[in-house]
């Protein structure tokens, strides 16, 4: 833990001296993927993924930059810190787990548990960054990211999540159901 936190203080540093504009942001987030869905990742060479490789846990997130103080000033920068040695992708869109070559538009291979990435992301569009790691390594990262407007980091929700929110909400509808039911039977 205190190399991850030595890790995100450098990543920060590093960050801050790439973005120099007044109104530039940096945000840093932290993730796991120890538990996370797993997919076959692309190749750090962006060919399409190997079916027999075995798949690796990611986590995903949505990304929405704001505009900076040009509207042709789009440049924004990710250095993600990884107590594993992790690769990271930028999808246009949302990443289809099932095909994850379908809107890849940048890749960031391990740099000695670190990923940098540099790329240019239109204000108020939606991004995907995954972060995942090689060969079936997996744990906790930091992402730093910065640009010369406002952005917006937040976790990309897993499919199963929605279900069991609709499941317990089914379950407490049914349970408050069968109470008003009762209490009404011994009125």
């Amino acid at each position: 833990m205190k190399n991850m936190l030595r890790n995100t203080i450098a990543a920060t540093l590093l960050l801050a001296g790439v973005v120099q504009h007044a109104s530039a942001e940096i945000v840093t987030v932290t993730g796991d993927t120890s538990f996370g869905p797993t997919f076959i990742s692309p190749t750090p060479w962006g060919t399409p993924p190997d079916p027999s490789a075995t798949p690796v846990a990611y986590q995903a997130f949505d990304v929405v930059t704001g505009p900076g103080p040009s509207p042709f000033n789009w440049e924004n920068s990710f250095l993600t810190s990884c107590e594993f040695a992790c690769i990271t992708f930028l999808y246009n869109g949302a990443l289809d787990p099932n095909d994850p070559g379908t809107n890849l538009m940048n890749i960031s291979d391990n740099l000695y548990h670190f990923s940098a990435m540099q790329t240019f992301l239109e204000p108020g569009k939606h991004y995907t960054f995954v972060v995942t790691g090689y060969m079936g390594e997996f744990g906790e990262f930091s992402i730093t990211a910065g640009g010369p407007g406002a952005i917006n980091i937040s976790p990309v929700p897993e499919p199963s999540a929605g279900l069991m929110l609709l499941g317990g909400l089914a379950g407490i509808g049914a349970l408050a159901r069968r109470r008003a039911r009762r209490t009404a039977q011994l009125s």
